[in-house]
């Protein structure tokens, strides 16, 4: 029965989806304003939300799913009522698991935003192409279900991106669309999908091929001729989001990511739009020449505290940027509002896997403590950079000192390292900050 149930939906979903080519606004005035949602991780109940085995996934990768359908259902509606957005990027990260039933509820969820004149744009995700975990849950069992290709990813999104794009890559799924009159939006494909089957789990990290990275380069360059305002869009990280980033969890920002952010600078490109980590940060790079670029992360749909962004661009190259925040759902959550339950499910979460890490090899604490102050001290500080805007307190800021001259202690030292990263927000401010991209002096173009 739930098979059935699901080829249904699939191919309800598929019927209305629709074509749409659609043609880029027109835009009176000297700005426009556009929203970001990032890492909604759409899963459906049909899929199930119950049992050891989805508990287990829970556990290993806190995220909000069963809540993710009202979680996405409230940033449309919200996004509805935001009078002056034009579209809509999502960099990535669409489905839990690429599961195709997610993929064309999730694409039809979003049509709504395109049927009311808000196009949107999408680029896939680590977890969304070719994912050997594509399951449903069944009591203790993990059952495959069917997964997308990047040929069906680009069919399933041939109305929120790819019908709208103006040119192609033939080597990816990156494309160039032009969703306001003056704006390219260079939608960069920097996935590890090819051998996902193989080796049996998605590829974490990203990189670009050498002949996409040509592509956009050259398409960079062509905006600038033209003299386009130009915004690029990725799911992994450009530029580290905090020092040592790259070091610590590697696969979260692109492969060769100095070299990489340098070349999209040096071609013309000021500011990029990522997801992946699940925090909502702006980091920034200059170069020598002038040239500079931004990476602006936004937080999960699914991950506390359930972020989303409002932009607007001007003619000038000014980006302002003010963070919205999902703060009520149609999901029952007890006795506590939507905000505590989100953060106490993400509190506990990252304590039981901080934990996990530091009782098991390499560190091989013994359970107990000191291992339950580090778990919660490691949380803190995960949740606090996933916030944005990181503040450390006094108290805080003792423990780092403290255990970061502990030399006769390696795990505290170690400990020490990560509180201090994590607790250092770089510049600029993350949820409500004005950029100077330099966009429109670079290319000399206006919002027309």
């Amino acid at each position: 029965m739930l098979e059935r149930t699901g080829v249904f939906l699939t191919l309800l979903a598929a019927i209305l989806i629709g074509v749409g080519a659609g043609q880029a606004l027109a835009l009176e005035g000297d700005e426009v304003s556009f929203a970001v949602l990032s890492d909604p991780h759409y899963y459906h109940k049909s899929l199930g939300t119950e049992g050891a085995a989805f508990e287990a996934y829970l556990a290993q990768d806190r995220k909000l799913l069963r809540e993710s359908e009202a979680i996405l259902d409230a940033a449309i509606e919200a996004l509805l009522r935001e009078k002056k957005v034009k579209f809509v990027l999502v960099p990535g990260d669409l489905t839990k698991d690429g599961e195709r039933l997610n993929h064309f509820l999730f694409a039809l969820k979003m049509k709504k935003l395109y049927r009311a004149g808000i196009p949107v744009f999408v680029v896939p995700g680590n977890h969304d192409i070719n994912n050997p975990h594509a399951v449903r849950f069944d009591g203790d069992r993990e059952i495959r279900v069917p997964n997308v290709s990047p040929e069906l990813f680009r069919f399933i999104y041939r109305s929120l991106g790819y019908g709208q794009a103006l040119f192609r890559d033939r080597s990816s799924l990156s494309y160039v669309a032009e969703p306001v009159k003056g704006i390219w939006l260079i939608a960069m494909d920097t996935c590890r999908y090819d051998t996902n089957e193989i080796d049996g789990k998605p590829a974490t990290g990203g990189r670009f091929r050498p002949e996409t990275l040509e592509w956009v380069l050259k398409k960079i360059a062509q905006g600038k001729r033209l003299g386009k305002q130009m915004i690029g869009m990725m799911h992994h990280g450009v530029l580290e989001h905090y020092a040592g980033q790259s070091r610590l969890f590697p696969e979260y920002v692109i492969e060769n990511w100095g070299q990489v952010s340098r070349q999209l600078a040096a071609a013309g490109l000021s500011v990029v739009f990522t997801g992946h980590y699940h925090a909502n940060d702006v980091t920034e790079m200059r170069f020598e020449g002038g040239s500079q670029l931004f990476d602006v992360e936004t937080g999960s749909l699914v991950t506390w505290p359930n972020p989303y962004r409002i932009a607007t661009l001007t003619q000038s190259g000014s980006l302002k940027l003010k963070t919205r925040y999902v703060e009520e759902i149609d999901y029952d959550t007890g006795d506590q509002e939507f905000p505590e339950y989100a953060e106490d499910f993400l509190t506990e979460g990252l304590t039981g896997i901080a934990y996990f890490m530091l009782t098991n090899p390499p560190y091989h604490l013994t359970p107990g403590e000191p291992a339950a102050t580090y778990a919660g001290q490691l949380a803190e500080a995960f949740k606090a950079h996933y916030a944005g805007d990181e503040r450390p307190t006094p108290p805080t800021l003792m423990v780092i000192q403290n255990y970061l001259s502990q030399n006769q202690d390696p795990i505290k030292k170690l400990v020490g390292q990560y509180l201090g990263t994590l607790w250092t927000d770089l510049t600029p401010q993350d949820n409500t900050v004005t950029i100077e991209t330099g966009a429109a002096r670079q290319a000399g173009g206006t919002l027309k």
